[in-house]
């Protein structure tokens, strides 16, 4: 299906399968998009390709999709830090800012960004949800280059004290609805 998005959009898309944080045997796919109109324009692309339609009904008949399980969603990029790397696993922390505290959450997230980055070496890019489930949301993507990457970026953090102290102000910033996602890539 990816490559099939890949070859009728021209946008490159990456598959990840769940490993903790959501029902076992999800498989996401990302792609990064100028905007909706650019997300609009790729999904109509789809839905003029034939092949693309039968796929899709096909897999819905042979029961790979749960009806109606199908769930997009669009987030703005406000900050990156950290080189890109190969991605073999992604952590992806969502957070709701607290009433009258989005521009305090999106300085402090952008601060914790680049600490993270640099404490670890890992690219982390800070997103707000503009549409979806997590809408309104804040979510840090922090991409691994391998299952090792993974511990030892927690042991890292786990005995960064700039980091323990910045974690302590997430009470007063966010609503206490975060959620914690791994995936790993699947191609």
């Amino acid at each position: 299906m990816a490559e099939l998005v890949e070859q009728t959009t021209g946008h490159a898309v990456s598959v990840w399968g769940s490993v903790y944080g959501m029902p076992l045997g999800t498989i996401s796919w990302t792609s990064q998009v100028a905007g909706f109109v650019d997300a609009a324009a790729q999904s109509q692309k789809l839905a003029e390709n034939p092949e693309w339609l039968t796929r899709v009904s096909k897999a819905g008949e042979q029961g790979l999709f749960i009806p109606g399980s199908w769930e997009d969603g669009l987030a703005r990029v406000i900050h990156a830090a950290g080189d890109a790397g190969p991605m073999m696993y992604a952590s992806t922390t969502m957070g709701t800012p607290a009433p009258g505290m989005a521009m305090q959450a999106l300085e402090w997230g952008t601060q914790m960004a680049d600490h993270v980055a640099s404490a670890t070496g890992n690219q982390v890019t800070l997103c707000t949800s503009n549409y979806g489930t997590a809408t309104g949301s804040m979510i840090f993507f922090m991409g691994f280059d391998s299952a090792e990457s993974v511990d030892a970026t927690q042991e890292t953090l786990m005995s960064d004290s700039t980091y323990m102290e910045a974690m302590g102000k997430t009470a007063e910033l966010f609503l206490p609805d975060g959620q914690r996602t791994l995936t790993q890539r699947l191609n």
